[in-house]
């Protein structure tokens, strides 16, 4: 549609062009996605970003990447599907004469490469970050910027699949003085890695800016959809909203990314003697959770793994959760409608599921506790439904048209209904 002379026109023109991209999403997503043959489900593993410090502090060095894969591979977490180790912005140091990135010689002392085989051995994916311009975010404690790809795409590429890299964050810092379009960067980035020949998972972090979950799905495996999440509440529950109707955005191949989850809780200051600082309580780390499985999200937690606490043993270790979240049909929840609550705050959110069931959330952002109740027949035109809670781990059993139930302030109540006869 060519814009006319008048605002009406553009008005609908507008209209019309946004109806016709999203028969493209629906229609061609298969044929467009990043035909890289990763992410059937979204990623789970581990990001070095917040735990041997608050976020931001940007701190990371191979004895403790390795120490974190024999802690995994001990407690359990990679048999639950935590197979990702990815480094954040605390690796890198500068080029070579010939432009080759090169990692920080006191915290990777004999590169990253062995590290990486380390991993390897033990069953887990090894992933790294870079940024989209020509310096990464932070300097991570060290006293000059460190460099971003750009103008080295092709050449950063080739090195990290040299070293065996599988996944690659790209941040978007620094990119406004040289002029970036993030369409044609991360086009540029996913081609030079689909040119080493290797199977490398691309996560696209440029906040949400350019509403990726339209297009980005062409080049990356998993978008970022919003701002950086911080552990507290008042971050938490704006990614939750940022993401209530971008599900159907998500599947196969190309996942909304609302960035890592910290249940248990970032690292300390020093000299705090704890290996948790949580910023958020414990109902609120099993919201987290909750949605980001509701979402078909990335879990990427980015807390101590190393010292579990009750409450990570209790959530990040929940099996029913996490099947819902990788189940195999791919389809990203959604928020479907509102329950009777102080200006409608109260949420009913759904994803379905390969079995023909459905997960359903029903979520209480307010500070106070509230009844959420939700009708099967006028949501799903099921009257009758089996449920499961999710949390209890045990079987409501047969429910005839609705339910309802008292939901904590900053929670939420996850089950698995299927129709009944």
């Amino acid at each position: 549609c060519v814009v006319g002379w008048n605002l009406q026109w553009a008005k609908m023109c507008a209209t019309i062009n946004n109806y016709f991209l999203l028969l493209l999403v629906f229609s061609t997503t298969s044929i467009l996605a990043n035909d890289n043959g990763l992410g059937p489900t979204p990623a789970m593993g581990w990001n070095t970003w917040c735990t041997l410090g608050p976020c931001q502090r940007d701190y990371c060095d191979a004895a403790e990447i390795m120490s974190i894969a024999d802690a995994m591979e001990f407690n359990g977490m990679r048999d639950l599907g935590y197979t990702y180790i990815n480094l954040d912005d605390c690796w890198a140091d500068h080029r070579d004469e010939d432009g080759n990135i090169v990692p920080d010689s006191n915290r990777f002392p004999n590169g990253i490469a062995p590290v990486i085989k380390y991993l390897n051995k033990k069953g887990f994916k090894f992933g790294l970050y870079t940024d989209a311009g020509n310096a990464t975010c932070q300097s991570g404690g060290r006293n000059q910027p460190i460099p971003g790809s750009y103008g080295h795409y092709e050449q950063d590429a080739a090195t990290y699949a040299s070293w065996g890299v599988e996944y690659v964050k790209m941040d978007w810092c620094n990119t406004k003085g040289v002029n970036l379009d993030p369409h044609v960067a991360y086009r540029n980035m996913s081609r030079a890695l689909e040119k080493t020949g290797k199977k490398i998972w691309l996560n696209s972090c440029e906040w949400g800016v350019m509403q990726p979950w339209y297009w980005m799905y062409q080049y990356a495996n998993s978008w970022r959809t919003g701002p950086d999440h911080h552990d507290n509440w008042d971050s938490t529950s704006n990614i939750i909203e940022i993401n209530a109707e971008l599900g159907v955005y998500a599947g196969p191949g190309g996942w909304n990314d609302p960035d890592f989850i910290y249940t248990g809780g970032q690292g300390c200051d020093p000299p705090v003697d704890s290996a948790h600082c949580p910023g958020q309580t414990d109902i609120e780390y099993r919201t987290e959770f909750s949605m980001w499985c509701l979402m078909a999200a990335p879990l990427i937690v980015a807390t101590d793994i190393r010292n579990l606490t009750d409450v990570m043993k209790k959530v990040l270790f929940n099996k029913e959760m996490i099947a819902i979240n990788q189940d195999s049909l791919g389809k990203g929840g959604n928020r479907i409608g509102f329950s009777d609550c102080p200006n409608k705050a109260c949420q009913i959110w759904s994803k379905d599921l390969s079995d023909g069931g459905k997960a359903i959330g029903l979520y209480n952002p307010n500070d106070v506790s509230y009844y959420i109740y939700i009708d099967f027949d006028e949501h799903f035109n099921w009257p009758v439904v089996f449920m499961r809670d999710l949390w209890k781990l045990e079987d409501v059993g047969v429910v005839k048209n609705s339910f309802s139930v008292l939901v904590s302030g900053h929670g939420v109540e996850v089950y698995k209904i299927m129709k009944h006869k």
